[in-house]
């Protein structure tokens, strides 16, 4: 039986592909919930030059199925994940990018340790809910949907899963939804019940009164089209001492996968005048 050291080294130990050269400026991407590191290949293909790319899998997802699914997975943890594939890579700092639930663990990570990111690049975030009767109404939603991915499996729930209103917008391109929905359906079902859970927005400490904290640019990426989570970049950007909103034309919630080269235009600028250009 493991000991405790020994389960948390594992849990640490996150799965990882890299493109660039190491001696490179460090690029780190952070994919949504259900999504895997490849999910940033075609974003990333046009940075290797100029940039030491890095894409994990985050835990649960991918090759990152780590330790047991009776340990706990926490924010916490999540962010100590990160900083131990840094430590493993050799890098003192980086920008870090993120989508979604990637946006919450990177925010999540900046926050405690602000330190180690000269840039950061969310889309598409949520830094959690200040009120406790939201927080325990969003808990309770999540554990539901949980227990349907359990009771369906999960091709069926990714199907139900990208019918929602968040996700209309992909119905524009078929072929990239459906190229979507096979790779998803790749993931466990029981990590994904455990992610829905224990990762869940209703279980994240609130960031709200954390972001004045923040000295690094950082860049808020929001579809046009995703109303909901354009009111929130807007209300974020209020909060933070150096930051900018960019919102994609003609996109929903997922912008990079929707519309990625106006996502790569977008996030190029931001990085060659706020972090390359601050490193030299």
């Amino acid at each position: 039986m493991k000991g405790y050291d020994e389960q948390m080294t594992a849990q640490l130990h996150w799965h990882y592909i890299t493109k660039g050269n190491r001696f490179q400026p460090p690029l780190i991407f952070l994919h949504g919930f259900m999504g895997i590191s490849l999910d940033w290949l075609e974003i990333t293909k046009k940075f290797e030059n100029e940039y030491y790319c890095i894409l994990p899998d985050l835990p649960g997802h991918g090759k990152s199925m780590i330790g047991t699914l009776d340990d706990p997975l926490e924010f916490d943890l999540v962010a100590m994940g990160l900083m131990s594939l840094m430590e493993r890579l050799q890098l003192a700092s980086g920008a870090l990018v993120g989508y979604s639930m990637g946006a919450r663990v990177a925010l999540y990570a900046a926050t405690k340790h602000p330190e180690r990111f000269k840039a950061l690049v969310l889309e598409g975030v949520n830094p959690g809910l200040q009120d406790d009767k939201e927080r325990d109404k969003r808990l309770a939603l999540d554990h539901q949907r949980a227990r349907e991915i359990e009771k369906v499996g999960i091709s069926r729930y990714i199907e139900n899963w990208y019918e929602a209103d968040l996700f209309r917008t992909l119905k524009r391109h078929p072929e990239r939804l459906n190229m979507i929905k096979a790779v998803r359906k790749n993931n466990d079902t029981a990590w994904m019940a455990k992610v829905l859970r224990e990762l869940s927005v209703g279980r994240q400490p609130s960031l709200w009164d954390k972001l004045d904290e923040l000295n690094m640019p950082v860049l808020l990426i929001a579809g046009d089209l995703d109303d909901k989570y354009k009111k929130i970049v807007y209300r974020i950007k209020d909060y933070l001492k150096d930051s900018q909103v960019h919102l994609i034309p003609e996109a929903g919630h997922n912008t990079h996968l929707e519309a990625p080269e106006e996502f790569r235009k977008t996030l190029a600028y931001f990085l060659k005048e706020r972090y390359l250009h601050e490193r030299n």
